[in-house]
């Protein structure tokens, strides 16, 4: 059963005007300017307090680094959602550092050039020197791949590239409520839009097609990872909710895993909207525990 906090979650969430915002595609484009105005949400001071926090910068996109205050040698590389138009939010900062708590993990999340400036090409670009250099540190069997929606679908189209060309793929990959058909063409999404309280398909399809970039294609991979291959790739694990617009894209990959035997544990939660995950409720802490456990299991001991 739905947890009281969760429905009552689920009542407040258009009070955050994502739903407005992403229904259309003159919403979302006019709410663009105003979001990059904004500094970009950095790690607060009761993190620093706890953690190891650093701040770099790669050709002007900041990079944070949370850090257990004794180091590892493990790498969580966080790939943030917010349909590749907008920046990092704070909440996500109370879900990384459970996750360096829970798994002694440091986790490296990077501030990705996002759309409409930049289409997907530029953004995988831009992340893939950052995976190389972590493999370069720690070896990329000591690496997992984490993202959350249009985060998620970058993890799982980098780590399609990464297999593609030949190089070392990470340990795991943990795909949070994920965007993986950009299309938005689903046959169910129509009905789901009425119960996910925080997306809407026409600034998805929107952002999709700007993702794409100028006369791309929207399902091919990587722009729409879900249409590649998932042979040859590390265990996944999924996270998803039935009232969740992006629903369909997370039971199609399990649906394309077991087609192929790919190891994929997949985690779905009944009536829960998009990301839940991240939130203060009984099925969010649930999730976060789930999470962790997948990515201790059968990891090789810390060298750091």
């Amino acid at each position: 059963m739905t947890s009281i906090r969760a429905r009552l979650l689920a009542k407040a969430l258009p009070l955050t005007g994502l739903k407005a915002i992403f229904s259309d595609e003159a919403k979302l484009k006019a709410s663009i300017p105003k979001a990059r105005a904004k500094k970009v949400a950095a790690p607060g001071k009761a993190l620093h307090r706890k953690f190891k926090v650093t701040e770099t910068t790669k050709d002007g996109y900041p990079i944070f680094t949370l850090a257990p205050k004794s180091g590892s040698h493990r790498r969580i590389l966080y790939i943030h959602g917010g349909a590749y138009v907008l920046d990092i939010q704070p909440g996500y900062w109370t879900l990384l550092a459970e996750m360096v708590h829970r798994t002694d993990a440091t986790v490296v999340a990077p501030c990705y050039p996002l759309t409409p400036e930049h289409d997907w090409k530029e953004s995988y670009d831009w992340m893939m020197p950052v995976y190389d250099a972590l493999v370069e540190e720690v070896g990329a069997d000591n690496i997992t791949i984490m993202g959350d929606s249009a985060g998620a679908g970058f993890a799982l189209g980098l780590t399609q590239m990464l297999r593609d060309q030949g190089k070392a793929m990470p340990h795991k990959m943990i795909l949070l409520s994920p965007w993986l058909d950009v299309s938005m063409t689903d046959p169910m999404q129509p009905a789901l839009s009425k119960k996910d309280r925080i997306l809407g398909i026409g600034g998805l399809r929107a952002a999709g097609e700007w993702w794409a970039g100028e006369n791309g294609a929207v399902d091919i991979p990587p722009v729409s990872p879900l249409f590649g291959a998932l042979e040859g790739l590390p265990p996944i694990a999924v996270f998803t909710g039935t009232f969740d617009l992006l629903w369909p894209d997370a039971r199609k990959l399990k649906e394309k895993a077991d087609a192929v035997d790919m190891p994929l544990d997949y985690f779905e939660f009944p009536a829960m909207q998009h990301v839940w995950m991240l939130f203060p409720i009984p099925e969010g802490k649930k999730a976060r525990k789930q999470i962790a456990d997948f990515i201790n299991a059968d990891l090789k001991a810390d060298a750091g």
